[in-house]
């Protein structure tokens, strides 16, 4: 039923060079790219703004639905965990540990989350590692968790009882394409605004 849609498909992305891909290697390049996978990185109580999507809801329409008195509190209050992506540095995929999701991530030496979703970024050349951000106070109660937060911190991940640094992003870098042109840089699927919610 759908052959004309992918012949579309195929013409309009010629000029990209596009290429068939299968099922595993759109979900490994889906990680450079930070695009989460429902049932791996989102599950049911993840909100639009704990993961970046919050520009996905219309706040500003006066239409309800489920949920949106709990959205507007937690936008008030402040998410208490965020979506982030971390690049390993030090990491060597030819000879170190593979993550493979579930790795324990530590912020300024403290534990703060766990990653989701982890791959080997062709791009980057370096490990790549999804997973959720908390902020905890000296009791391990959870406190606000902020744009800045993310952003100031030294990150690590822990891959088999090794530390490897890594560089924390609340969006996916600029990856560089030979096909540069304004369809592909006007669409910023995860590039939110870096206000606090």
């Amino acid at each position: 039923f759908a052959l004309h849609i992918y012949t579309r498909l195929l013409e309009a992305g010629a000029k990209y060079g596009i290429k068939h891909a299968g099922y595993y290697a759109t979900r490994g390049i889906r990680i450079e790219k930070f695009y989460a996978f429902w049932g791996q990185d989102l599950d049911t109580i993840t909100t639009p703004l704990e993961c970046g999507r919050s520009w996905r809801v219309k706040f500003d329409k006066d239409i309800d639905f489920i949920g949106r008195d709990a959205l507007l509190r937690q936008r008030d209050e402040g998410v208490r965990r965020k979506y982030v992506q971390l690049i390993l540095n030090d990491h060597d995929s030819d000879i170190d540990t593979w993550c493979w999701g579930g790795e324990p991530i530590y912020r300024n030496g403290k534990y703060c989350g766990m990653t989701t979703t982890t791959g080997y970024g062709y791009t980057f050349r370096s490990q790549v590692c999804l997973g959720f951000v908390q902020n905890t106070d000296e009791k391990g109660r959870p406190q606000e968790v902020t744009n800045e937060y993310i952003l100031t911190g030294d990150y690590e991940v822990d891959v088999a009882g090794i530390m490897y640094h890594a560089k924390c992003n609340l969006h996916s870098p600029n990856l560089p394409t030979k096909y540069p042109d304004t369809e592909r840089d006007s669409y910023h699927a995860t590039r939110d605004n870096l206000q606090s919610s």
